[in-house]
């Protein structure tokens, strides 16, 4: 037998998972005919609700707007859990029930829901960023230079804010293009019938045809002064989102001098592994502690 006597400093927290919370019904099937429940999952430091209030990280999962799995990033955002944040990972109506805005309502009642919930969950209602990766980090970009519009804003919880401090976008599309092909933002195969184009299936409309509608629909388009403070990543390997709209995206917001950091990794696909390192999640980390 072997006995010690050793000193384990705490450098991380062990995280509670709390799924399938529901925070919104919406329309969906054909609109009215029947409801669905758009649900989330929250990862928090165990205990959290005793130890004062935590900032939050709300994460949107991609799919080209057509598939979605609310649960896909839960191991990667445990580690922005364990170093003190409540991370929230949520979902949103796909192409296929609803066309634009519906998905960027839906993740704004989802933020107010966790804010009118904030005690129950410990979160600092005034310390709240979104972040998502390909048609995720699309929409986690249309949340924050949206901040306070509040055409926006509909459904529940119409009290409380929807208001972001910072943005994180991982290779998610500036701009919704028509582009042809049978492959969605993802690389997930679509029907023949929506593979033609996923922007108009997303849109309800032809962007060629309506320009001006279609502007408007490019988060560049609501970027100004006050825009809050951006983390982007880009592969220079993408194939499926061009990096270039990244890039353009980058001089928009450092035009308008809005604090923003550009990482363009090299080499890296279109969802590659090289952002979800330990080194990627630092720098996100060390960006979401210096802005919130």
């Amino acid at each position: 037998m072997m006995r010690y006597k050793i000193d384990i400093p705490v450098k991380e927290q062990p995280v509670t998972l709390i799924s399938g919370i529901t925070f919104a019904q919406v329309p969906y099937w054909f609109p009215f005919y029947n409801y669905k429940d758009l649900k989330m999952d929250i990862l928090a430091p165990s205990g959290s609700s005793g130890q004062g209030k935590r900032p939050l990280f709300v994460w949107i999962c991609g799919g080209g707007f057509a598939t979605m799995e609310r649960s896909a990033y839960i191991p990667w955002l445990t580690y922005f859990a364990k170093r003190g944040y409540i991370a929230a990972s949520v979902e949103y109506r796909l192409s296929n029930s609803a066309h634009f805005p519906a998905q960027i309502e839906d993740v704004k009642k989802a933020i107010r829901f966790l804010r009118a919930h904030a005690d129950e969950y410990g979160i600092d209602p005034d310390r709240v960023a979104v972040g998502g990766e390909s048609a995720g980090g699309n929409l986690a970009s249309m949340v924050g230079v949206t901040n306070d519009i509040a055409a926006f804003d509909v459904g529940e919880y119409p009290e409380q804010s929807s208001h972001v401090s910072a943005v994180v976008n991982f290779y998610g599309p500036a701009v919704l293009v028509k582009e042809p092909g049978k492959r969605s933002m993802d690389g997930i195969p679509l029907p023949d019938t929506a593979g033609y184009s996923r922007t108009i299936q997303l849109l309800g409309f032809d962007p060629e045809a309506e320009p001006e509608r279609a502007a408007k629909t490019a988060a560049q388009y609501y970027i100004n002064e006050n825009t809050v403070p951006f983390f982007l990543a880009h592969g220079t390997g993408d194939t499926l989102v061009d990096i270039s709209g990244s890039d353009e995206f980058y001089r928009k917001l450092s035009q308008n001098h809005v604090p923003v950091e550009y990482y363009r990794i090299q080499g890296a696909a279109h969802m590659g592994m090289e952002f979800y390192q330990d080194e990627m999640s630092q720098r996100v980390l060390e960006f979401l502690n210096k802005t919130l």
